[in-house]
C-alpha cells in the first residue's frame, strides 16, 4: 500500500541553536511538538516530507515552567497535563478548566501548550483562553542565518478566521508570558468536541473583576474551531462600568448584539452555533447577577 514512500528524516536539536541551523539547512522541514494534531490528519502520515521533521522533544529549554511576582512563563514544550497539574496554584482558573476540558488524560499527557496555539487552521480552548488572560506569545523567526525575537499577543496571533499569522519565515513559538494579576470572575465553556464535531463546536471564555457591584476589566472571546476567532472589544467595552445587576432585558439585548456582531463579520458560522454562543454569553450575564444578588 505504501510502496515507494520512504520514512521522513527526523532532526532532533537539543539546543535553540540547534534548532536554528537545522532550520537553515532544510526550510521546508515539519516542526513536531507532540504530534496530537499533525497524527489526527487524515492521510498525513506517511507521507512524502521533502525536508523532514524536527522534533523538538529533546530541547529541554522548552519545557520549563517559571515564575515570578508578577507573572508566570510556560515553555511551548510543556504538556498540557504538567501545566494542569503544576499549575495549580498559580494559574488562574479559566485556564485551569479550559485545560481540563482538553480530549482525555492520555491525550492531555500528549498535547504541548506551543502545538496547540500553532495549529495553523483550527482554533482551540487554549488559544481562547489565553486570548482572555493578554498572554504574550515568544516567537524566534528565522530567515538566513539570522534569528529574531518577538513577543506577540496570542489575540494577535491568528485572523478573524482563526487562522495562524506567524508569517511565511520558518517561526518558533518558544513560551508563553501569563500575568498574574487576573479579575476575580471567569468563565470557561466548551460544547461539543472541536475535533470530532468542528462544525457545531462552540468556544467561550470570559473573566471579569468586581469591586462594588460594578464590572470592569471585562474580556472575553469565542471561537468556532474552523470558522471564527472573535474578540468583541465593542462589548467589553459596554459591560466594563457596568452596575450589577444588569437588567434581563439588557442582557438579552447585549446578548443579539453578539450575534449580530458574529453574523456581520464572519460566514460559515451556522445558526446552531450562533444560538449556542449567544446563551452561553447570556448565561455569564445572568451568573453574575445571581452571584451580586445573593452576597
Amino acid at each position: 500500500m505504501y510502496e515507494g514512500i520512504r520514512s521522513p528524516v527526523i532532526h532532533t536539536p537539543k539546543t535553540l541553536s540547534e534548532f536554528a541551523t537545522i532550520a537553515y539547512r532544510y526550510p521546508s522541514a515539519i516542526i513536531w511538538a507532540g504530534g496530537s494534531y499533525l497524527m489526527s490528519q487524515k492521510e498525513y502520515y506517511p507521507s512524502e516530507i521533502k525536508d523532514g521533521i524536527i522534533d523538538l522533544g529533546s530541547l529541554e529549554e522548552l519545557k520549563r515552567i517559571t515564575r515570578n511576582d508578577r507573572f508566570v512563563e510556560i515553555g511551548a514544550m510543556v504538556t498540557a497535563s504538567q501545566l494542569l497539574y503544576a499549575g495549580k496554584l498559580v494559574l488562574p482558573p479559566v485556564l485551569q478548566e479550559a485545560l481540563r476540558t482538553l480530549a482525555s488524560q492520555i491525550v492531555r499527557r500528549q498535547i504541548t501548550i506551543g502545538g496547540s496555539l500553532c495549529v495553523p487552521d483550527m482554533r482551540l480552548a487554549l488559544s481562547t483562553t489565553l486570548a482572555v488572560l493578554d498572554a504574550m506569545a515568544e516567537v524566534k523567526y528565522y530567515q538566513g542565518g539570522k534569528v529574531s525575537t518577538h513577543w506577540i499577543p496570542i489575540a494577535k496571533l491568528y485572523d478573524k478566521d482563526g487562522k495562524l499569522l506567524l508569517g511565511s519565515q520558518k517561526a518558533l513559538l518558544t513560551r508563553i508570558r501569563i500575568g498574574l494579576e487576573y479579575g476575580d470572575y471567569h468563565k470557561f465553556v466548551c460544547v461539543e468536541d472541536p475535533i470530532r464535531n468542528t462544525d457545531d463546536c462552540v468556544i467561550v471564555a470570559f473573566q471579569a473583576s468586581r469591586s462594588q457591584n460594578s464590572l470592569s476589566k471585562v474580556q472575553f472571546c469565542i471561537t468556532f474551531p474552523s470558522k471564527a476567532f472573535h474578540i468583541s472589544k465593542d462589548l467589553e467595552s459596554k459591560l466594563s462600568g457596568m452596575t450589577l445587576p444588569i437588567h434581563p432585558e439588557r442582557v438579552n439585548t447585549l446578548s443579539y448584539e453578539l450575534v449580530s456582531e458574529l453574523t456581520k463579520m464572519h460566514s460559515g458560522i451556522s445558526e446552531l452555533q450562533l444560538e449556542r454562543g449567544r446563551r452561553i454569553f447570556e448565561s455569564f450575564l445572568h451568573d453574575l447577577n445571581a452571584q451580586t444578588l445573593s452576597s
